[in-house]
């Protein structure tokens, strides 16, 4: 018995599928991976933007003393008589202008300090700058040099906020009042500091009377007046 072979092949629309199959792929895989690529190319270029004018600026300084007050606009060089330090001061790749140049505003800077911002969030050098949590004025920028006798200004993170606790109103001690020993008389109704120290049997926080007529009973008289207070 013989078998017929099918000898069907692909038809036209199912070649057309499969062609729009793998260009809506490749679209998505060109939308995540693109962009990425994109930014961590830019931040490349900021980062080799940034030896080379950190060795531009170290070398003017080594010339002159100190460091120049004013950075060059983009594409202008950095020069000190008929020295070129930086051929083309480069500017950020993306927004096409200038990085953020500091100094300490003298005409002679001691030191200077150079900020941006990387694309990259994951970027390790975020973290060796120490700028994780932000840098540099407003802790707006994520990446930075500064020249050798100075660091960036780092920003710490926000610290959690607490409820204070309100303070404690003290409680007044109260006034102790006892009957003193009274010598074979009627005791009198005193003021103590100490009624332990007098041994007193009883005693009245806060009452100059001692309950009324209390001290005329021997009973409760304090063994002594050591502990009565003294003004």
């Amino acid at each position: 018995m013989k078998y017929k072979k099918n000898s069907r092949g692909f038809t036209l629309i199912e070649i057309l599928i499969v062609i729009a199959i793998l260009g809506v792929l490749a679209l998505l895989v060109s939308a995540l991976y693109v962009p990425t690529q994109l930014r961590k190319a830019r931040d490349a270029s900021r980062k080799i933007d940034f030896k080379a004018i950190g060795n531009g600026l170290n070398q003017y300084y080594d010339t002159k003393g100190c460091y120049p007050s004013e950075f060059p606009s983009c594409h202008n060089p950095l020069v000190l008589g008929n020295s070129k330090y930086v051929g083309s001061m480069p500017c950020d790749p993306r927004l096409k202008t200038a990085y953020v140049y500091l100094t300490d505003g003298s005409s002679c800077s001691q030191w200077f300090k150079l900020y941006t911002n990387l694309e990259n969030q994951q970027d390790q050098n975020i973290d060796d700058a120490g700028c994780r949590t932000g840098c540099g004025p407003q802790c707006q920028y994520n990446y930075g040099i500064s020249s050798p006798n100075i660091g960036l200004d780092t920003c710490l993170p926000p610290q959690p906020t607490s409820t204070p606790i309100p303070p404690v109103s003290p409680t007044p001690t109260p006034m102790q009042y006892a009957c003193s020993p009274g010598g074979g008389q009627k005791g009198l109704c005193e003021l103590y500091d100490d009624p332990g120290r007098s041994q007193c049997p009883k005693v009245y926080p806060n009452d100059p009377t001692c309950s009324g007529g209390e001290c005329s009973k021997n009973e409760n008289r304090c063994k002594d007046s050591s502990g009565k207070h003294i003004p």
